[in-house]
Parts: structure tokens; C-alpha cells; sequence
């Protein structure tokens, strides 16, 4: 559930930074259109302006060259020349090409004024010498067109500083209208900014809880958890592992799986682990002939219950394993399986082993003893000594009788005073004699002046027939039979 929530807002988060990035471009190419236009429509008019502003400083001084009464500008001596036909021509090319530029009304009158001035100057190969022309000076001759033609010239410079100003507002309104989408875009950025600082905090916190829990989840789990490379060496541990081994985390994270392993199993693990094929599964003890046993730091075996899986990080191969000490268990299973006076197999326990020791004598074809033992008269020791001492009578001999009897053999308490011994591997004869020395020794040694009677039964070849009732009766009889005999002896079964 919470790793739904957390790419739901994962996706939302990515979702608003894409869509504010798109907003964020189109904001950016529109400003570099306008900027770009701005710079075009600048370089167009300064283009203009400059270009107007030199075709009216060559019309001024070509008209101050064509008549000294018409020096609007100094830049010839005051004096007539003789290629005034060729100035006026060129300054009615010039004016030509002001009329190409973009004009207001006012400017296009100005120049058409110009022009037809120009238009009506006489030639210097038309001009004659008059009496007037030789008396009065040129610069006072015809003042008011001189004043006229200021005045044109005057309207068209007015014309172009207004061009001037207009293209310097309209550039200004542009480059404000830039800053303000830059504004709006470093706002937008900015916003979404602090949006991911935010979530991002909020992301970053929701981890270092979940990081956290599962820290302590993980070492609040009563399983032992390890972490291991493929070349065996622990990279972590939980609590519980360190309880379990004896060692602290740090030593631990120093140490191979192996060195938690007794001796004589860790070349076997070290193939195990290499060729483990990744898939999880729980190893028990006794699974398969195998008992999974780890090394305590003290030297002392722990049998354990171990789950494996197998993981990959990139190229790396990791290996995590949940490790159940199950001694609890076995302590339990024993509980279960003993009984409690005598710390001997109960009546079902004995009955099972008895069950599966006929099931393996007949498939291997091999013997198969089995003895009932009784107390005699143990009722009378009860009734005049009271059940504390009979308890203890019957405690010592389960004490006796396992140490009396091979490894091999089992001993359980089926009821009361009787014991079962079920004796694997043992024809009818050397069942006898054990059980005669068992009688024999137990006289002499008991401390309650008590005797044993004995049943004994036996098979060399278990046949399918043979089950645990027919045995544990055969028993019985013989065990019958001699306490009918006088008690304190040892009765081999006889069908005759």
C-alpha cells in the first residue's frame, strides 16, 4: 500500500516538472523570438536612420554647393562655382533617394518643396550677367526661398529625431515586455523549485522513517539474518545473529559464512553456496541425512533451521539467509517425546521407534529383540513407602537401564513399573543373556532391595507380518511367564 502511495506521488511529482519544463520552454522561446525580433527590427532601423541621416548631410552640402545663397551648412567658401548644374543633379539624386525611405507626410512635403527648388535653379550655362547680379551680393538674393528651403530641411531632420524616438519607445516597450516573461519564467522556476525542495523533503523523510522501520524491523525479527557476497563474506547481520553466534556486529562483518560453521562441514558449504541455484528454501536438521549445525563463538554446536535465497545488485551475486536456532524446538519435541518421571521415551514414542525399527529389520532382513521389564512387587514398595519413593525407584532404574544398554538400543516407559527395550540387530540368544545381566546387576546394585522380571521376544528374519503388537504381546507373556516362574529372572518367548 505504502509503495503504491509512493510512486502514485512519484509519477505526479515527475508529471509537474515535465509540464512546468514545457511551460517553461515555450516562455523561453518566446522571449528569444522577441529578443531576436527586437534585435532585427533595431539593426532595420538604425539601418534607416543612419542611412537617412547621411543622404541629409550630403543633400545639405550639395545644396550649399549649388547656390552660396543657399550655404545651409558652411561647408563651402561663399563663392559661385562653376559645376552648380553638376551639384544640382546629384542633389536630385540624393533627394530621389530619401523618397525611397519611409517618410511621414510632412517629411514628403518637405522634400517635394526641395525638389522643386532644385527643379527651377537655372543652369550655369543658362546664367547671364546683369546689372543687378553684378551690384548686389549673392547672399541676398531670394531670402524667402532660402528660408523655405531651412525650413524643408529643418522638417526633415524633425521627421527623422521623431523616427528616433519612436523606434527607442517601441524597443523599450519590447525589452520590458522581455523582462517581464523572464520575471514570470524565474517565478515559475523558482515555484518549482521550492515544489521539489518540498517534495523532495517530504520524499526524503517518508525514506528515513521507512529506512528506519525497517532497521528496526529488522532487528526486532527473533530469525537470525545474515548477508553474504558470493565469495561467503558476511556484509550484514541483525541482533538476533549476533546472539545466536556470540560475536558482535563488527566482528561478525569482519568473517565468512564458513567461520560460523564447524570444521568438518565447511568445504562442503563452500560447494554448496557456489552451486546454490537461487531459489529459497528451508533446510532442516536431519533433512536428507543432513544436519545443518552453526559454531557458537564458545566452541558449542547450535543446531539450526536455515532459509537461503539468492539476489543480484548489478553485477554482484548476494546471498541472504534466515538461521532459526532450534534447540528451543528439539527441547520441546523432547518434552513431547520423554516421559517426565523417568526422562525415557514415553509410551507413544517407543511405540513408533518400535514401529520403524520392524519397518527397517524387514527390509534389511536383519534382527530384531525386544524386552519388557517389570519391577517386581513395586506395589508393595508404593503402599508401605509412599509414591515419592516409588517415583524415585523408578527413576533410578531408567537410570540403570540406560546406562546398562547399547547405543543402538531404545528405552521407553510403557506404563506404571514396565520399561520397553527395543534391541535392533540382536538374535534370540544374546537378547537373553543381556537381559539375564540386566536382572543380575540391577539385584545387586538397586538401593530399594528390589528385583527385575524380564520378557524377551525376538526375530532373525522380520517377516511382514510381524507388527508392534504381536511383539509387545510376545513380551508380555514371557515377561508373564516369569514372574509365574518365581520373578527375578529373564523369560525368552516360546510359542510351545
Amino acid at each position: 500500500m505504502h509503495n503504491r502511495y509512493f510512486f502514485t506521488f512519484i509519477a505526479t511529482l515527475a508529471g509537474v516538472t515535465v509540464l512546468a519544463n514545457v511551460v517553461m520552454f515555450y516562455i523561453s522561446d518566446d522571449a528569444n523570438e522577441v529578443i531576436a525580433r527586437f534585435e532585427q527590427h533595431w539593426q532595420e532601423q538604425a539601418d534607416i536612420i543612419l542611412r537617412e541621416a547621411e543622404l541629409l548631410d550630403d543633400l545639405e552640402h550639395q545644396l550649399s554647393s549649388v547656390n552660396t545663397a543657399h550655404q545651409v551648412k558652411d561647408y563651402l567658401p561663399a563663392q559661385p562655382r562653376p559645376e552648380a548644374d553638376v551639384r544640382t543633379t546629384m542633389a536630385l539624386q540624393i533627394v530621389a533617394m530619401i523618397g525611397a525611405l519611409d517618410l511621414s507626410e510632412a517629411e514628403r512635403q518637405a522634400l517635394e518643396q526641395i525638389q522643386r527648388y532644385l527643379e527651377h535653379i537655372p543652369t550655369h550655362s543658362d546664367n547671364t550677367t546683369s546689372p543687378l547680379s553684378e551690384t548686389q551680393p549673392p547672399e541676398q538674393l531670394n531670402p524667402h526661398q532660402h528660408q523655405q528651403l531651412d525650413s524643408a530641411l529643418q522638417a526633415l531632420r524633425s521627421g527623422m529625431e521623431a523616427r528616433i524616438q519612436t523606434t527607442r519607445h517601441q524597443h523599450q516597450a519590447a525589452l520590458e515586455s522581455v523582462i517581464n516573461k523572464g520575471s514570470i519564467e524565474a517565478w515559475l522556476l523558482l515555484s518549482l523549485i521550492v515544489i521539489l525542495a518540498c517534495a523532495g523533503a517530504v520524499v526524503l523523510r517518508g525514506q528515513f522513517r521507512t529506512i528506519e522501520e525497517r532497521a528496526c524491523l529488522f532487528n526486532a525479527i527473533p530469525d537470525a539474518l545474515l548477508y553474504c557476497e558470493y565469495n561467503g563474506r558476511i556484509t550484514r547481520v541483525n541482533q538476533s545473529c549476533t546472539e545466536l553466534f556470540g560475536y558482535g556486529a563488527r566482528e561478525l562483518l569482519t568473517m565468512t559464512v564458513e567461520d560460523l560453521i564447524p570444521v568438518r562441514f565447511r568445504e562442503l558449504h563452500r560447494k554448496e553456496r557456489r552451486n546454490f541455484s537461487g531459489r529459497a528454501q528451508m533446510r532442516r536438521k536431519g533433512e536428507n541425512g543432513l544436519n545443518i549445525v552453526g559454531l557458537h563463538k564458545s566452541g558449542d554446536e547450535i543446531p539450526l533451521d536455515i532459509a537461503i535465497a539468492r539476489t543480484a545488485l548489478g553485477q554482484e551475486t548476494y546471498f541472504v539467509a534466515v538461521i532459526r536456532d532450534i534447540r528451543p524446538e528439539l527441547q520441546l519435541q523432547q518434552k513431547a517425546e520423554l516421559d517426565f518421571l523417568t526422562q525415557v521415551y514415553n509410551r507413544g514414542q517407543i511405540e513408533q521407534i518400535l514401529k520403524d525399527e520392524l519397518s527397517r529389520a524387514h527390509r534389511y532382513q536383519r534382527s530384531l529383540s525386544v524386552m519388557m521389564v517389570d519391577i517386581d512387587k513395586f506395589k508393595t514398595l508404593n503402599d508401605t513407602l509412599g509414591h515419592q519413593v516409588g517415583d524415585a525407584a523408578l527413576a533410578e532404574l531408567s537410570g540403570f537401564l540406560t546406562a546398562s544398554i547399547r547405543p543402538s538400543d531404545r528405552l521407553g516407559r510403557w506404563g506404571g513399573d514396565e520399561f520397553v527395550l527395543v534391541c535392533p540387530e540382536i538374535g534370540a540368544e544374546k537378547a537373553l543373556q543381556m537381559a539375564e545381566r540386566l536382572v543380575m546387576t540391577y539385584n545387586e546394585q538397586n538401593q530399594y532391595d528390589l528385583s527385575l522380571s524380564i520378557g524377551v521376544t525376538s526375530r532373525t528374519q522380520v517377516g511382514s507380518q510381524a507388527d508392534v503388537e504381536t511383539l509387545i504381546g510376545e513380551a508380555d507373556d514371557a515377561l508373564y511367564q516369569a514372574k509365574a516362574a518365581g520373578r527375578g529372572r529373564a523369560i525368552l518367548f516360546s510359542d510351545h
